[in-house]
C-alpha cells in the first residue's frame, strides 16, 4: 500500500476509535494503541516492519513535540513551589520500581545480571500516553504539574540507573571488572548534552521570536527548533525527550509570552501526529509474545507497579507533599514504552557482541519488555484518568 494511503487509513481509524472510546469514558490513547495492534504485526499486518521503519522519523517528531510541551509547563515558579516534592518523588518512584523488580527477578531466576537489567528498565516511565490523557481531559492542578515534571525528567534517572546496572550486569555476565566510564561518565555526558543542546536551541528560538511574531512564523520557527533538538539527540544518541523538554522549559522561563504563543499554536498542529504515533506504538506490539512472558513477565509487571506506587508514596511522605500526591500520583506512573524498549534494544546490541548466550539474553529481554509494554500501555491511561478524577483536576485547564 502507498504510504499516504496507509497514513490516511490510520488517521481515520484512530479518530473513529478515539471518538468511540471517549463516549464510553475510556482514554482515547487506549483506542489508538488497540487499533495499531489490529493493523500491525499482531493483526492484519497493514503496517509491516518496512513501513514502521520508514515512519520512525514521525515517532521521533512526536516525542520531540511531547517533550517540548512538557517543558513549556515547567516554570521556575513551579519548582520553587513543588521542587522538593518533585525531586523526592522522582528518585523514590524510580528506585522503588528498580529495587522491587530486581529482587523479584533474582528470587525467581537467581541471575544477578538479569535482575539488574530488568530493574533498570522498570525504572523508566513513558511520558507520551500519560501526557495525552492529561491533555484530553484538560487536567490542571498540583498532581498534574508534578506528574508532568516527573514523567519528563524520568529519563534522566532511568539513564543513570541503566548506566550503572548495565556495567555491573556485564561484569557479572563475563566475570570481569566494572568500568567507571560506563557507570558514571557516559550517563553524565548524555544528560549534559541533552541540557546543553536544549538550552542552546531555546535561547536561539527566543531571540528569533522577538522579531518574528506572526502565527505562521512562530509555527515554522518552533517546528524547526523541535526537529533540530530531536534530530541532534537521535544523531548523537542522547535522550530525545530530555533534550526537547529542556528546550521547552528554557524558553518558558526566559520568554514566557513567546512560549505561550508557540504552545497554543502547537496544540492545534500536533493532534494528528499524536494519533499516528500511538497507532504505530500499537502496531509494533506482538500479542503472541504475551504467553511467552510467563511467570517472570507477570512478576515484572506486578513488582514494577507496586514499586511505582510505594516509591511515589514514600517520596511524597518524606518531602511532606500534599495529600493528593501521596494518595494518587503513583497510580499515574504505570506507562512504559519508548525508553524501556530503547534500552532493551541497547542491551541486545551490547550483549550480542559477547556471543550466542549474550544474544539470547538480549532477545529474551526485548520479548519480555515488548509483552509487558502491551499490558501497561492498555492499563496505564485509565489509571491516569482515575488519579486526576480523584484529585479533582479534570477540566481545570479550560
Amino acid at each position: 500500500m502507498d504510504i499516504f494511503l496507509i497514513l490516511g487509513i490510520l488517521l481515520f481509524a484512530g479518530f473513529g476509535g478515539g471518538t468511540i472510546f471517549r463516549k464510553i469514558r475510556v482514554p482515547q490513547v487506549v483506542a489508538y494503541v488497540l487499533i495499531g495492534t489490529v493493523v500491525g504485526v499482531s493483526g492484519f499486518k497493514i503496517i509491516n516492519e518496512g513501513t514502521m521503519d520508514s515512519l520512525s522519523p514521525l515517532n521521533a517528531a512526536a516525542l520531540g513535540f511531547i517533550g517540548f510541551m512538557i517543558g513549556s509547563e515547567l516554570r521556575i515558579s513551579t519548582f520553587r513551589k513543588l521542587g522538593k516534592y518533585i525531586v523526592s518523588i522522582l528518585v523514590s518512584e524510580a528506585i522503588g520500581a528498580y529495587v522491587l523488580v530486581a529482587l523479584a527477578t533474582y528470587a525467581l531466576t537467581r541471575e544477578v545480571y538479569l535482575a539488574l537489567l530488568l530493574g533498570a528498565l522498570a525504572s523508566a516511565t513513558a511520558p507520551a500516553a500519560t501526557v495525552d490523557v492529561l491533555w484530553e481531559y484538560k487536567a490542571k492542578g498540583v498532581l498534574t504539574t508534578t506528574l508532568l515534571a516527573i514523567v519528563g525528567m524520568d529519563d534522566a534517572v532511568a539513564l543513570i540507573l541503566y548506566g550503572f546496572s548495565a556495567a555491573v550486569a556485564k561484569a557479572s555476565f563475563l566475570h570481569t571488572g566494572v568500568s567507571i566510564h560506563t557507570v558514571i561518565v557516559k550517563p553524565a555526558i548524555e544528560i549534559g548534552l541533552a541540557i546543553a543542546v536544549g538550552v542552546g536551541l531555546a535561547v536561539l528560538l527566543s531571540l528569533l521570536l522577538r522579531v518574528f511574531r506572526a502565527d505562521n512564523q512562530v509555527l515554522i520557527l518552533t517546528l524547526a527548533t523541535i526537529l533540530m533538538a530531536a534530530g541532534a539527540a537521535r544523531t548523537y544518541h542522547f535522550s530525545q525527550i530530555l533534550t526537547c523538554m529542556f528546550t521547552g522549559m528554557t524558553i518558558a522561563n526566559i520568554s514566557p509570552r513567546s512560549s505561550g504563543h508557540a504552545y497554543r499554536i502547537l496544540e492545534n498542529f500536533t493532534p494528528p501526529i499524536y494519533v499516528l504515533f500511538f497507532v504505530l506504538v500499537g502496531s509494533r506490539l506482538d500479542v503472541r509474545l504475551l504467553p511467552a512472558m510467563g511467570v517472570l513477565g507477570l512478576l515484572y509487571v506486578g513488582a514494577r507497579t507496586t514499586g511505582k506506587i510505594l516509591g511515589a508514596r514514600l517520596g511524597a511522605t518524606v518531602s511532606r507533599a500534599p495529600v493528593v500526591l501521596r494518595k494518587y500520583l503513583g497510580l499515574a506512573l504505570f506507562s512504559q514504552a519508548g525508553v524501556a524498549i530503547g534500552l532493551a534494544i541497547s542491551i541486545y546490541e551490547e550483549f550480542s557482541h559477547i556471543g550466542s548466550q549474550g544474544q539470547q539474553l538480549g532477545l529474551e529481554i526485548i520479548s519480555l519488555i515488548t509483552a509487558t509494554t502491551f499490558i501497561v500501555q492498555i492499563i496505564g491511561p485509565p489509571f491516569v484518568k482515575f488519579a486526576i478524577i480523584k484529585a479533582g483536576e479534570i477540566g481545570k485547564a479550560t
